[in-house]
């Protein structure tokens, strides 16, 4: 008789939350893609990492659910980036797998059965790609976060560690052309992180950012899209807040660009650090940091704080991933030399918010982790005409990492990884953090 009043305790505490109230969004949806394409790592690395489609139509009964996945032959691949948006019908996505050092170029076609086309190693000297960029005739730019050889910095242990560079492939992965990140008076080494094309003056700039090595240098550059040939490589102001202001720890590691309507280029460091880049086409192109998000001090003064990761940019509105923070800030930045902060959403407990996708038939937003809660990805509605965001009710399931899992309800917005089946078979829980939407046939 000692256990029946806990065990009646237990009934009524599941009971209540599998009674609450389904959630309602005060945010009107206007378009949905009906796939959402990811790129994941098995859990327990007893199995193959894999692509898998999932189901996001809002009007599907099996939204949020796997409709095809494909093993990508390799196991602890550390799956990683993929382009950041969909390319074209009829053209293949390009990402990568980081700790094989692996390319794959992916034909999703048909959304249920997506193939790998074809893969690619980096090109020598050239080391560990990271980012991909579709141009408009079609061909890729790839990053590659190091070289063979030692580092600059003679302290960096990182081997190989040399400066990164950059490449241009063909749809089919033919190797087209590559150049090296490396300027002349740097003690660190140049790690080419993101892409934004300036097609209409030829011109592209590419931040520097590392992801396992133990050094970097805080740095954008500007190349001629033409030729390759790199014109300047500016230094970002860190250690500072948007006012001058010295911070505890680095505010480092240029990240996330977009280009702006009237040619700039925004863009955030990984340290929270907010810089507006204009003149791009002259021969002093103008820097200017314009914004900063406070954080708290790096545990280590000579690691990067805050954790600013993937942006979005829709209509006015910059909407930054904060990890360390587990939020999301949105910034308009109407007038890009003096953003203002519009609107910033907590995340669940337990996720760090890293990536940020588009959905380009409405205004849903699909956010992925780092840090922590790799395990699922949130959807996100957006106001677009204030900047606020809702957790997409259309979309709810179960956190594998919950407190107390035994009383656990559904999280709204919540699409989970934490399965024990996928289409291409029993291989359990995984994790990713990257994704995009798309039509698909």
């Amino acid at each position: 008789m000692r256990y029946a009043l806990p065990i009646i305790a237990f009934g009524a505490l599941t009971l209540a939350s599998c009674s609450d109230p389904e959630p309602q969004s005060t945010i009107a949806l206007t378009g949905a893609s009906p796939h959402m394409l990811l790129l994941v790592g098995d859990q327990d690395e007893q199995d193959e990492d894999f692509i898998t489609t999932i189901d996001v139509d809002p009007a599907s009964e099996t939204r949020g659910q796997p409709i095809g996945s494909t093993p990508i032959g390799h196991k602890a691949a550390m799956v990683h980036h993929m382009e950041y948006v969909a390319p074209p019908k009829g053209e293949p996505i390009f990402m990568n797998g980081h700790h094989h050092e692996l390319s794959l170029i992916v034909d999703i076609a048909d959304p249920a059965k997506p193939t790998i086309a074809s893969t690619f190693k980096p090109p020598a000297p050239l080391r560990f790609p990271h980012d991909y960029a579709r141009t408009d005739s079609g061909t890729r730019l790839v990053g590659f976060l190091r070289s063979e050889g030692e580092s600059p910095n003679e302290q960096e242990t990182t081997s190989p560690g040399n400066h990164g560079g950059i490449a241009e492939y063909s749809q089919s992965g033919e190797l087209l052309r590559t150049a090296s990140a490396a300027a002349e008076g740097y003690a660190k080494a140049i790690r080419p992180y993101s892409f934004a094309q300036l097609p209409q003056i030829d011109r592209m700039t590419v931040t520097s950012a590392p992801m396992m090595e133990q050094s970097w240098a805080d740095v954008v550059q500007i190349y001629r899209y033409s030729d390759f040939a790199l014109l300047h490589t500016l230094d970002l102001e860190v250690g500072v807040d948007h006012t001058g202001a010295k911070v505890d720890g680095i505010n480092g590691a240029g990240f996330g660009q977009h280009v702006l309507p009237d040619g700039t280029v925004f863009f955030n460091s990984y340290g929270c650090n907010f810089y507006h880049l204009s003149a791009i086409e002259s021969d002093e192109p103008q820097l200017d940091l314009v914004f900063s998000v406070e954080t708290d001090p790096a545990d280590d003064p000579a690691k990067i704080r805050g954790a600013c990761g993937v942006p979005v940019l829709v209509g006015q509105f910059w909407v930054q991933p904060i990890g360390k923070k587990g939020q999301v800030v949105v910034l308009d930045i109407v007038n890009p030399k003096q953003p203002k902060e519009a609107f910033r959403l907590n995340a669940p407990e337990g996720f760090a918010p890293h990536w940020m996708g588009k959905d380009p038939a409405g205004n849903r937003l699909i956010m992925g982790a780092e840090l922590g809660g790799e395990q699922g990805f949130y959807m996100l509605r957006m106001d677009e005409a204030s900047g606020r965001l809702e957790f997409d009710p259309d979309f709810a399931d179960y956190r594998s990492d919950s407190l107390l899992n035994v009383f656990r309800s559904k999280s709204t917005g919540y699409i989970s990884l934490d399965r024990r089946e996928w289409p291409h078979g029993e291989t359990g829980t995984a994790w990713g953090h990257a994704a995009v939407f798309f039509d698909g046939r």
